[in-house]
């Protein structure tokens, strides 16, 4: 009974474990920027997930990670970087699936002698949210003209003409 009780509590602490590193994240930006030179900021719409109660809590979110760095929110007019913020979600599966033994005996649905356990199988449905925030120069839009400078591949424009 004690080795029950050990298998359930480290399958508890793994799972426990797995959780904190299930957040992954990623972070690029142009290392020629001087970021010192910005102080201000404001919010653009961007994508929605689809749940207006998460996309008010990531934008409040950011919002709070960027004034507690000193940045101070402003209108768009007056702000010296715009701030888009794109959530989206999608539902992903586990399945896991219970035995009840290898059978034997009589019993409903057995009938009499060996035969095998029955099975349960149970879909677990779990969401996986994308969290992008894109910080750009509001004067200048740097990093929209660089994004599209390419676009669309093959044009003339892309090529300088």
């Amino acid at each position: 009974m004690n080795a029950r009780y050990l298998v359930v509590a480290g399958a508890v602490a793994m799972s426990t474990i797995a959780c904190g590193y299930s957040s992954k994240t990623a972070t690029d930006y142009d290392r020629s920027i001087c970021f010192t030179h910005y102080h201000s900021f404001s919010i653009v719409k961007g994508n929605s997930s689809g749940n207006p109660m998460m996309d008010q809590r990531a934008l409040s979110d950011v919002v709070s990670a960027l004034t507690s760095k000193g940045w101070i929110e402003v209108p768009a007019g007056d702000a010296q970087a715009a701030v888009v913020v794109h959530s989206t979600t999608k539902t992903k599966h586990t399945y896991e699936t219970l035995y009840d033994g290898w059978g034997g005996g009589w019993g409903w649905r057995r009938g009499w002698g060996r035969g095998f356990g029955g099975s349960t199988t149970f879909v677990n449905d779990y969401k996986v949210g994308t969290l992008v925030v894109d910080i750009f120069d509001a004067n200048t839009k740097q990093a929209i003209d660089k994004m599209f400078s390419n676009f669309p591949p093959g044009s003339a424009m892309a090529k300088g003409h």
